[in-house]
């Protein structure tokens, strides 16, 4: 019965907190809906003040994902229907609301509005960066998130270049992305029609049939026009011979430029060349008008690019600014220490001259001594002498015992006197014995933990195997440079079975607790490259294994292999690990394109994705951390991708341990006397092409 009732009173509890956030969330529901209905309107007012209490009733039922989506949109919304400012402004809010929260989803929606504001000021190579960025993030710390928006900016840029290659590959990813919607699906096919037009001939007609008729499929199923609707009906009419359809549409368009020029190509295909001069004429008056317009317009987007160059010079100015005043507080540390240690050197140097000074009084106290005994032998003479001479008993015995007297309060004085001064001299001796006795243990302790990290070094480097293979047609070697006394970098490899297993990794972090994961990740390599495992497979249990009470977040970059040593055939796994360096036919080096992943260690219950290549034989690979292509110098200029690509394509190497020697001597050569900010390990495989 009482049980009952304390279930009863604690449901009466909780009920008001159950109906505010059900209240809550029906806010949220009615005012998302009010946000996208008011977007395609021009309702500046009502807009942002739905958009601001979205964005608060967001943060009260913890939807950070809709949170950064509303203020996202609201960016966007005032870059075009506000101000471009206005829009920059907002956009600029939202990241420095990301970076004082450390929100991941924050960043990558703020570095998604920043790409499509510099794509709408025509700014394209910082748009490609921004939404490469974008994609990188969502990468390594977001799989779950939609990316698609950002990979169809990127098909916008590319399609601006008449990149094909580039435009197919951003669609690709498009589709392979979660929780799609239709009009990001209609807009991917759309840009696979525009990309089917540049090819020639006959293939042109095949290719963009083909996706056409998807496209179309799409359109119809989602109700969904997209921006290049009307270009790809023109398009598709004109490849298939259709012109009387392309003249309909053509004159659809709503643009006038637009629609002259397919005016007249429609009538030129017909052959009514009256027609098609006519529209011609109208399409070059319209021309002419709008490349003045056009001249303006960039004229003040150009001092518009300005004005975000000079705020990002500015604070580019700030950063620097404050590095430098972390310098200057840095360097008046290092002057504290050492007008300390100067004091400590000072008071010692003082201690000796008081300990020299105590010697000299005792000295003379010695001296003083020895003259008192020659007067007091002289006096005794004259005594005697007085006695012989005055035969008086009386006055020898009363001048003796004034002189007795006086000697015995002499020595008295004296001894007491002394003893004082063997007092201070034995408090200043004790005193000095301990400053000494300091000195020697903090000595000894630095000089322990110095020993204890070159053990800790000599360990870890006995973790990776420093013998590399003798066998057939396989030619290996690897390095590691720790930029401490340990570091969390690692490579390990072993030959099972005909079979070469071989990994690199990069743990999070430096020093001691890195080197301490790195163990760990090593340890679980080599046990399941023993029983034979996929690279995939051996990702996944790693990740499973370190995941588990890994309360500090520690996690290790790696990039996994299995090559057979016969055919050259080679499965790999690469773990948010930096891509490798694979040599082609005339041995250039380029990047190798592989899956995605997460690193290991960060979440549980991944299921990690392998690759394959039928054979590398022939073709050298390059694995590295990124203390390669990050090395810095003083002036914190990195070595970069693309130096590294020059050295490898640009020098005949005759064996790997010559490459990894020569890039190491290269880091060295950049870093110009700096110290290394990371570790660097850099493995290299070369095999023979069977003759």
């Amino acid at each position: 019965m009482k049980r009952n009732i304390t279930t009863h009173l604690i449901c009466l509890l909780l009920l008001p907190l159950t109906v505010a956030a059900q209240g809550f969330q029906a806010d949220v529901d009615r005012l998302t809906k009010e946000m996208y209905r008011l977007y395609s309107t021009h309702e500046i007012e009502p807009f942002m003040t739905v958009t601001d209490q979205l964005k608060e009733a967001c943060l009260k039922t913890k939807d950070e994902g809709l949170f950064y989506r509303t203020w996202a949109n609201q960016a966007s919304f005032a870059f075009t229907k506000v101000s471009r400012e206005k829009g920059m402004e907002i956009a600029k809010a939202m990241n420095d609301y990301s970076q004082q929260h450390d929100s991941k989803l924050g960043f990558y929606y703020s570095s998604l509005a920043n790409a499509n504001q510099a794509s709408a000021l025509r700014m394209e190579i910082k748009a490609e960066e921004y939404y490469l960025k974008a994609c990188k993030y969502k990468q390594a710390y977001l799989p779950q998130i939609n990316a698609a928006p950002a990979y169809l900016g990127l098909a916008k840029i590319y399609h601006n270049r008449r990149n094909q290659k580039k435009i197919l590959e951003m669609t690709d990813k498009t589709l392979k992305e979660p929780n799609l919607t239709g009009p990001s699906i209609v807009d991917a096919w759309s840009y696979r029609c525009i990309a089917a037009m540049y090819y020639e001939g006959n293939v042109q007609k095949t290719e963009l049939n083909k996706a056409y008729t998807e496209w179309k499929r799409l359109s119809e199923k989602y109700n969904y026009r997209s921006t290049f609707t009307n270009d790809i009906e023109i398009y598709h009419a004109r490849v298939n011979g259709d012109y009387e359809t392309m003249l309909e549409l053509a004159k659809k368009v709503k643009h006038p430029l637009e629609r002259a020029q397919l005016i007249s190509y429609a009538y030129e295909w017909q052959g009514k060349w009256e027609d098609a001069l006519k529209y011609y004429k109208e399409y070059k008056k319209i021309s002419d008008s709008i490349n003045t317009s056009d001249i303006r317009k960039q004229a003040a987007e150009h001092a518009l690019q300005m004005d975000i160059i000079r705020t990002e010079n500015e604070a580019n100015a700030l950063k620097l600014h404050n590095q430098a005043l972390r310098l200057e507080h840095q360097a008046s540390e290092l002057e504290q220490e050492r007008l300390e240690k100067e004091a400590l050197d000072l008071t010692l140097k003082n201690r000796n001259i008081e300990l020299q000074h105590a010697a000299v009084l005792l000295k003379n106290d010695s001296l003083d001594r020895h003259a008192q005994q020659l007067r007091l032998s002289e006096y005794q003479s004259k005594l005697e002498a007085q006695q012989s001479k005055e035969h008086a008993r009386q006055l020898r015995i009363y001048t003796g015992a004034v002189l007795a007297t006086l000697i015995m309060g002499f020595m008295t004085f004296y001894a007491y006197y002394r003893q004082r001064q063997l007092k201070k001299l034995r408090a200043v001796n004790n005193e000095l014995q301990t400053a000494y006795n300091q000195l020697e243990e903090t000595t000894t302790a630095k000089e322990r933990i110095e020993s204890e990290l070159r053990i800790a070094r000599d360990i870890q480097m006995s973790m990776v195997p420093h013998e590399f293979p003798e066998y057939e047609g396989l030619d290996l070697y690897a390095s590691m440079i720790p930029a401490r006394a340990v570091g969390g970098d690692l490579y390990d490899f072993l030959i099972e079975d005909d079979n070469l297993y071989f990994c690199v990794g990069d743990v999070s972090g430096k020093g001691v607790p890195a080197s301490l994961f790195m163990a760990k990740a090593s340890h679980l390599f080599h046990t399941l490259a023993k029983q034979h495992q996929k690279p995939a497979a051996i990702a996944t249990r790693m990740n499973d294994e370190l995941t588990e009470k890994n309360d500090n977040s520690m996690f290790v970059t790696m990039f996994i292999g299995e090559m057979n040593l016969s055919t050259g055939h080679l499965y790999f796994c690469n773990a948010g690990h930096n891509p490798p360096v694979i040599g082609g036919d005339e041995q250039k080096g380029s990047f190798l394109e592989m899956e995605a992943n997460a690193p290991i260690g960060l979440w549980p219950g991944l299921d990690y994705v392998g690759e394959e290549i039928a054979s590398i034989k022939g073709r050298p690979l390059l694995i590295y951390t990124d203390g390669l292509n990050e090395a810095e110098n003083d002036h914190q200029e990195q070595l970069g991708d693309d130096r590294m690509l020059d050295i490898l394509r640009h020098t005949d190497f005759e064996n790997a341990r010559q490459v990894v020697e020569v890039l190491e001597a290269e880091v060295e050569h950049h870093r110009h006397g700096a110290e290394a900010s990371d570790d660097l390990t850099i493995m290299c495989i070369r095999t023979k092409v069977n003759t």
